[in-house]
């Protein structure tokens, strides 16, 4: 049975049982991955999974179950769960929003990738690294993936939409030694068409990360301006991505509560949270709940304009979801989340700034941010990078340490660069910040 044909008879149950007020949400994959080691294939799977969720509302309580296939037994679970769940008034099922957008994220290309072809692609991955540097010593995880999946959601209330996507990925993690000293590097990339994704460069990025970093030596304490590459600035992005998130405003956890239409950041930055891009990895023309998405604006050069709501949140704030409803697969409830944050690139080459700044330091890899203070955004946390003057490697630095206010350090940046790279669900370009605290560790 096919996932129309299981959605279609979980809707037969329902309304032979008089159900309603309900939604089924159902997902079919398939994903072949590859691993490479010494030009041969050390591991080879492919998974195909299919399966769909019910919700169910009954007295404010919302109801839940899972399965592979559609049966009595998940409508049983699906109402129970409804029946002993806690009553909220807030807790109901999204009516349709009007038309979706059209968005395209299905390449036949991939589709078409074979087993054989995917074990080449990691070969080749593996290949371009080792013949990047006589140096590099260990080559671990050489992985290429290709998957494809389709999405289906309806409800009682008239949501009724699908949707197919493909994506291909390569990640490598690799050791470079020179005398004793050894330094790893790491890169990824993703693509929703074959064509966009270019294996060798992965390889070749990862080699490059190593490289910069042999010979590094501690730096003493400074206060320095600091040019967060492609890859930190991304992990800041990811960090203060819950400030935007309503539920957070509502509860008291996000540093920008109550400060709607501020000039909170720098002037430099503006961000939005984009779906509909097609470098998302969560490109969709419609939420986890089936409410068509859309492109938030929440920052214009530096000031404050929006948060980001599912439809529950949405109800407990007086306003309109904003299509930022997300699951994690067939098994997981819908919840509030962000989507693809993109931070607009500058109209200046980064380089060419650079080489206006007497001494700079390159982040490259930021250490511990998990222990970061997601409410006050207070954090010190360890780094690699590179020294740079006017803009030139001068050498590479390890084991500093990096203190501050993440939000401070973003109301000082001076820059952001022109060439922005996607990392899945964040798309930014570097940053450069002004006078940012930096010690031994």
């Amino acid at each position: 049975m096919d996932l129309s044909e299981t959605m279609e008879k979980a809707l037969d149950l329902l309304k032979k049982r008089s159900v309603s007020d309900f939604e089924i949400f159902g997902i079919a994959s398939d994903t072949i991955r590859a691993e490479s080691k010494n030009a041969e294939v050390e591991f080879l799977t492919r998974s195909s999974e299919s399966g769909i969720s019910i919700r169910i509302l009954m007295d404010n309580g919302m109801g839940f179950s899972y399965g592979k296939e559609a049966d009595d037994t998940l409508v049983d679970a699906a109402i129970t769960s409804g029946r002993y769940q806690f009553k909220d008034e807030f807790n109901r099922l999204p009516d349709p929003q009007g038309d979706y957008p059209e968005t395209e994220a299905f390449d036949k290309t991939v589709a078409a990738i074979n087993p054989d072809e995917c074990i080449q692609k990691a070969v080749l991955l593996e290949r371009s690294a080792r013949d990047a540097d006589p140096r590099v010593e260990n080559i671990r995880k050489a992985s290429f993936s290709r998957s494809c999946s389709d999405v289906h959601i309806l409800n009682s209330h008239g949501i009724s939409s699908q949707f197919s996507v493909s994506s291909v990925s390569a990640s490598l993690m690799v050791t470079l030694r020179q005398g004793s000293d050894v330094q790893s590097g790491y890169d990824f990339d993703f693509s929703h068409t074959l064509d966009a994704l270019d294996v060798e460069r992965v390889g070749r990025t990862a080699v490059e990360r190593a490289a910069r970093l042999l010979g590094a030596r501690q730096l003493k304490t400074t206060k320095v301006p600091v040019l967060f590459d492609r890859t930190s600035t991304a992990e800041l992005i990811e960090f203060i991505a819950g400030a935007f998130l309503g539920e957070n405003v509502i509860k008291g956890k996000s540093p920008l509560k109550d400060r709607r239409g501020e000039k909170c950041l720098s002037g430099c930055l503006s961000l939005a949270d984009d779906p509909l891009d097609r470098r998302a990895a969560d490109v969709c023309p419609f939420d986890g709940e089936g409410l068509p998405s859309r492109k938030t604006e929440l920052v214009r050069n530096g000031t404050v304009l929006a948060f980001l709501y599912d439809s529950y949140w949405a109800r407990r704030a007086g306003t309109a979801s904003t299509g930022n409803s997300v699951r994690g697969g067939y098994r997981s409830w819908p919840s509030l989340g962000t989507r693809h944050l993109c931070l607009e690139p500058g109209p200046t080459p980064m380089s060419e700034i650079l080489a206006r700044v007497p001494v700079a330091l390159m982040v490259t890899d930021i250490m511990g941010m998990h222990t970061a203070n997601p409410i006050t955004g207070e954090l010190s946390v360890g780094i690699n990078g590179v020294l740079l003057e006017k803009g030139a490697p001068a050498f590479p630095v390890r084991e500093a340490a990096l203190s501050g206010n993440v939000y401070g350090m973003l109301g000082r940046v001076l820059a952001v660069g022109d060439e922005p790279r996607g990392f899945g669900h964040v798309l930014c370009p570097s940053m450069l910040v002004d006078a940012v605290d930096i010690s031994s560790q």
